[in-house]
C-alpha cells in the first residue's frame, strides 16, 4: 500500500464515438437471451467508431479539450502516458506519436502500458510517482481502447465492448491530498481474457492464420486475432480479490466507505459491479454506472464513467476508483477531483 504525495488530479474528459449499436440490435441472440444479457450485464447498448478511427482519435480528442479546458500551454506538460491494448500499430509506441498529434514539446517523455480493465489506478500510480520523482510538473494521462478485436459473431463478448478515449491532467501541487493506492497482480489467470494469436510467442503467428474465423473450443466463433472471455472466472475473480483491495485503500487513508463521494468500479457487468459495491459496503447510490449506454469500455471505463456523471463534480469529491480484469490484474486508487475538473462526455468519429 502506497501514499503518493504532491500531486493533484486537476481534470478528466473521455470521448466516444457518435454510433451506437444497441443490445436489442444483435440479430445473433433470440429476444429472450437479450434481455437475459441486458438484465445480467446492465447493458443496453455501446458505442462503435466508424472505419478508420483509433484509439489515438479518441483520446487525442479528449485531450485536446481538456488542455483547452485547464488553459494548460503544451509547452508545460512534461510526460504523457498512454494505457491501451488495442495501440494503432504495434510499433511505434502510440503515446509517442500522440505527443506530436497534440503539439507537446519534444521534452515530454511518452510511452505505452498495455493493461486494460485496471488501467487507471496503475496509470494513475505510475504517472504520479514518475511526476513525483522526476519533477515533472504537468503531465496527462491517456486511457482507450477500441473494440474491433471483438468477433461480431461471439456473443460473448462483442456486445459487451464499447469505443473510447480519455484524459486525465495531473499537476505538481505539494498541498494536495495524498493518492493512496493499491495494486495487485496474478498472471496465473491470464486465460480468462485474451488475445491469443498475433505475437511473437503465439503458436498462431499472423502468416499462419486461418483465412477466415473458426469455432473455438467454447462454441464461438473466431478468429485468432480476436478477444476471448472466459465470463465465469472473470466474475469469481473479481467479486473475491476486489472488495479488499478498496478495504485496503480506505484503511491507509484512514477513510469509511460514507467518508468517499463516489465509487468508480470498471464498468465490466451490473451483476459484478453490484456485487462489490455491496461487499465493500457502499450504498448503491455512491456507485456511479455507464454501463447502460456506454457497455465496457475496457480502459477508459473509469475515467468515461466519471464524465458521464460531469454534473455531480460541481464540487471538490473524494473518490475511490477501482479497475480489474485482464491480467488479471487489479487495483484501486483513492484521490480528490476538484471542483469542474470533469468536463461532460465528448462525441466525436474525427480521425486524426
Amino acid at each position: 500500500m502506497s501514499a503518493i504525495q504532491g500531486i493533484a488530479v486537476r481534470g478528466i474528459a473521455a470521448c466516444v464515438p457518435t454510433k451506437v449499436s444497441q443490445t436489442d440490435d444483435y440479430d445473433l441472440l433470440a429476444p429472450e437471451e437479450r434481455q437475459r444479457l441486458q438484465k445480467a450485464t446492465g447493458i443496453a447498448a455501446h458505442r462503435v467508431s466508424p472505419p478508420g478511427q483509433c484509439t489515438s482519435d479518441l483520446c487525442q480528442t479528449a485531450a485536446e479539450q481538456l488542455l483547452d479546458h485547464l488553459d494548460w500551454e503544451r509547452g508545460s506538460v512534461g510526460a504523457l502516458v498512454l494505457l491501451t491494448q488495442t495501440p494503432d500499430q504495434p510499433i511505434p509506441a502510440t503515446g509517442i506519436v500522440l505527443q506530436d498529434k497534440l503539439g507537446l514539446p519534444s521534452t515530454c517523455l511518452a510511452f505505452d502500458i498495455n493493461l486494460g480493465c485496471s488501467a487507471f489506478p496503475y496509470g494513475l500510480a505510475t504517472l504520479a510517482s514518475m511526476m513525483a520523482t522526476l519533477g515533472i510538473s504537468r503531465a496527462l494521462l491517456l486511457m482507450g481502447d477500441i473494440s474491433r478485436v471483438c468477433a461480431y459473431a461471439d456473443k460473448s463478448a462483442w456486445p459487451l465492448f464499447g469505443d473510447a478515449g480519455s484524459a486525465t491532467a495531473l499537476e505538481i501541487d505539494h498541498s494536495a491530498p495524498s493518492i493512496h493506492v493499491d495494486l495487485m497482480s496474478d498472471g496465473s489467470g491470464r486465460d480468462a481474457i485474451i488475445i491469443p494469436g498475433g505475437g511473437l510467442a503465439s503458436r498462431l503467428p499472423p502468416g499462419d492464420w486461418p483465412a477466415q474465423p473458426a469455432q473455438d473450443d467454447d462454441g464461438m466463433v473466431r478468429h485468432p486475432a480476436n478477444l476471448r472471455l472466459r465470463g465465469a472466472d472473470i466474475f469469481s475473480f473479481a467479486i473475491t480479490k476486489v472488495p479488499p483491495s478498496i478495504q485496503r485503500t480506505l484503511d491507509a487513508a484512514g477513510k469509511m466507505p460514507g467518508d468517499v463521494d463516489y465509487l468508480v468500479l470498471h464498468q465490466a457487468n451490473k451483476m459484478i459491479n453490484d456485487t462489490i459495491t455491496k461487499k465493500a459496503h457502499f450504498s448503491a447510490e455512491s456507485s456511479l454506472s455507464s454501463l447502460a449506454e456506454y457497455g465496457n469500455t475496457s480502459s477508459a471505463s473509469i475515467p468515461l464513467t466519471v464524465c458521464a456523471h460531469a454534473q455531480r463534480f460541481d464540487r471538490e469529491r473524494l473518490v475511490a476508483a477501482c479497475g480489474f480484469g485482464v491480467g488479471l490484474s487489479w487495483g484501486t486508487a483513492l484521490f480528490s477531483l476538484p471542483a469542474g475538473g470533469v468536463l461532460p462526455l465528448i462525441e466525436s468519429d474525427h480521425v486524426y
